[in-house]
């Protein structure tokens, strides 16, 4: 049976590399693309012109003014354009939330809602956010015809045919029987293998020199494709990221669904990524040493310094494909995420405004405590407590140590006193430094998060918050929150001073309809550290992400010289546990920063102890130190909560990781393999 499923491949292959077989494959490929590109154009050209007529019904809509198209939009939830209504109760939830605080649409607002009026007239086979752009329809075929084409005159005809059929097989199964999910995610996972693909065969290209450094990159990254090293960690990425994407639970609000994909993704493709270039990298140094036989055939003669310098680009390279690759995954699947219907028209504005932007994060200013006060509580505190006083007077603790612990619990107690609010009485935030944003009339947002009693998630609470600042001083906002959750409250500009103050007052109350009046709530609100923020649009998604991928590939690239370095020096285990255990205590720094500030030597237990404990204290601070850099620059929190990298971070991460770091442990490993034998000559050639 093998034999004659060899021979049918093998006949077809000679049949397929003929010059009649492949115009005729290019002839069918570019009829299929016509018979799906032509009926989508129709439709996005359709609907696009529906879109200009309802943006010209909105022009003027205006609740305050007493708009006929807003009374329509307030009282029925459509909108009539000619002789046809738009939208209905299933199409728009709450119509008053489409206005701003003077009655009037936004015209990004505006923009979003003709689209969802629009939802219902898109087939089902097609993807919505293809219909938004007949420019992105005309280039995604442009793109599928140039692989198409591509792949059948560089031979590829029968593998595209082969896994394009079994593809295709298995998607209209799933379609048949309904499970229009499992025929998406088939579909999209074998395009992001293709992608990847793509992404490798365009890697070996770059490297295609055959001198020096770059013939041993060449050779690593043909190594690496060859012996499915990178095909293995991506096909990880290429079958998560769609899943991630299409696994949307009905209801849920985009606004949870699009930051919960991006930290999930993000953090899948960061993920292998960095373990390929780990093992991938500890394997080809490791493995040629061991064998003093350079991997491929490469021009000789080559230094110690540049077959290392070329291991690690090679590597490097080939973990930029995951990282590139998974990027255009997260960004797709963003897409198609930001085009679904919203769960009410507060979901679309919170991601259109907090999730699918790149802000700059301001906290409020707190009241610090008196030093002579502080002082004088502890004094106050030892006093009282005999047991204390006498370990002190026999020497069994530090009375300096003593002192600097209560102190700074003393310190935290005055400051959690400023974030909490009783039932019933309030308490006023200050921000500044928001003149320049409202200045350049950039958008501005309250990110908050409340916490309370067990902070139960099937609770809801009253607030209510007053701007006590600028001309609109004495606004109010009336709010429910559950324990736990982020919002999110544009804020005018008309709430800040002329100096960037904005003056927030909230309250632990909400009110009573029936008798016009505060009601105190039912139990103490509290904010941690980041509960509460002013956030101000910095950048764009797309710059975000791009920021996002340029410190991973920072990263990596001081993860791939640690690995190359690691291998040339040690046998293979031994280094990929050395580089694997740095990446690790590398990304948990944050956790070990926790440990050591609550982790104190007690000398209570015996010399001995005490001094073990103080060489493991001196042991763990000096890994947080020289590591703390490489978790701090984390993009998944910043993507998931929509906050801006900046050039300084960026910068920063070049100049500190990119350099720095990789530097120093590439000069590392050439001064350790220096002399090694790292080729023998076979005496041939």
């Amino acid at each position: 049976m093998t034999a004659l499923v060899q021979r049918l491949h093998q006949w077809l292959h000679d049949r397929l590399a003929t010059r009649a077989a492949r115009v005729l494959a290019t002839v069918v490929a570019l009829a299929v693309l016509g018979a799906i590109g032509v009926p989508v154009l129709r439709v996005a050209f359709d609907l696009g012109e529906q879109r200009s007529a309802i943006l010209a019904a909105l022009a003027k809509c205006s609740a305050a003014a007493g708009d006929p198209a807003a009374v329509q939009l307030l009282q029925r939830g459509t909108v009539r354009v000619g002789d046809r209504d738009y939208g209905g109760p299933r199409v728009v939830g709450r119509a008053v939330d489409l206005f701003e605080d003077d009655g009037a649409m936004s015209e990004a607002t505006k923009r979003e809602f003709s689209w969802r009026l629009l939802g219902d007239q898109v087939p089902g086979w097609m993807p919505f956010v293809l219909v938004q752009s007949p420019t992105l329809v005309v280039a995604v075929l442009a793109v599928s015809g140039a692989a198409a084409i591509g792949g059948i005159w560089l031979g590829f005809l029968l593998p595209m045919l082969e896994i394009g059929g079994l593809v295709a097989l298995v998607a209209g199964g799933c379609w048949r029987f309904g499970w229009t999910t499992a025929a998406q995610w088939t579909v999209s996972a074998a395009l992001a293998l293709l992608l990847f693909g793509f992404l490798w065969r365009a890697a070996r290209g770059l490297l295609s020199g055959r001198a020096g450094p770059v013939a041993v990159a060449g050779n690593t990254a043909l190594e690496g494709v060859r012996t499915l090293a990178v095909p293995g960690f991506a096909l990880p990425v290429a079958m998560a990221l769609p899943f991630l994407a299409l696994s949307r639970e009905p209801g849920e609000a985009l606004y949870q669904a699009i930051p919960g994909f991006l930290d999930w993704g993000h953090t899948a493709v960061y993920t292998f990524s960095a373990l390929f270039v780990i093992f991938f990298g500890c394997a080809s140094t490791a493995f040629e040493i061991r064998d003093r036989q350079v991997w491929s055939v490469v021009t000789k003669p080559i230094s110690h310094g540049g077959w290392l310098l070329g291991k690690w680009l090679g590597t490097l390279a080939l973990g930029m494909t995951i990282v590139v690759g998974g990027f255009v995954l997260l960004a797709c699947g963003t897409a198609f995420l930001a085009s679904q219907k919203p769960i009410d028209e507060r979901d679309a504005r919170d991601v259109r405004d907090t999730v699918l932007v790149g802000r700059i994060g301001t906290k409020p200013s707190y009241q610090e405590p008196d030093p002579q006060a502080v002082r004088e509580a502890v004094d106050q505190d030892i006093a009282a407590d005999s047991v204390l006083k006498a370990d002190i007077e026999n020497g069994t603790q530090d009375e300096a140590e003593v002192r600097r612990n209560l102190a700074g619990q003393k310190r935290r107690q005055f400051l959690d006193q400023q974030r909490q609010v009783p039932p019933g009485d309030s308490r006023e935030f200050t921000f500044t430094g928001l003149r320049d944003a409202v200045a350049a009339k950039r958008g501005i947002a309250l990110r908050y998060k409340f916490h309370g009693g067990g902070d139960d998630e099937h609770q809801r609470f009253p607030a209510m918050l007053q701007y006590a600042s600028g001309k609109g001083a004495g606004g109010w906002e009336l709010r429910e929150w559950v324990p736990g959750e982020v919002y999110t409250l544009p804020i005018d500009a008309r709430f800040i001073d002329d100096d960037g103050t904005l003056r927030l007052r909230i309250f632990s109350a909400g009110w009573d309809e029936k008798e016009s009046k505060p009601v105190p709530g039912t139990i103490t609100m509290f904010m941690l550290d980041d509960s509460l923020e002013i956030m101000v649009d910095e950048s764009s998604f797309v710059g975000n992400l791009l920021a996002a991928a340029f410190v991973d590939l920072c990263k990596l690239g001081f993860l791939a010289a640690l690995a190359v370095a690691a291998g040339s020096v040690l046998s293979f285990p031994i280094a990929v546990l050395l580089a694997f255990g740095v990446f690790c205590m590398a990304t948990l720094t944050p956790f070990l920063a926790v440990s050591i500030k609550n982790y104190y030597p007690d000398r209570s237990n015996g010399l001995v102890i005490w001094a073990f404990q103080e060489v493991i204290l001196a042991i763990a601070s000096a890994i947080e130190f020289l590591l703390r850099g490489f978790a701090a620059r984390s993009p998944s929190d910043s993507l998931a909560q929509g906050r801006a990298i900046g050039w300084a971070t960026l910068l920063d991460t070049f100049a500190g990781i990119g350099l720095g770091w990789t530097g120093a442990v590439l000069a590392a490993g050439w001064f350790s393999i220096r002399r090694k034998e790292i080729a023998v000559y076979s005496g041939q050639g």
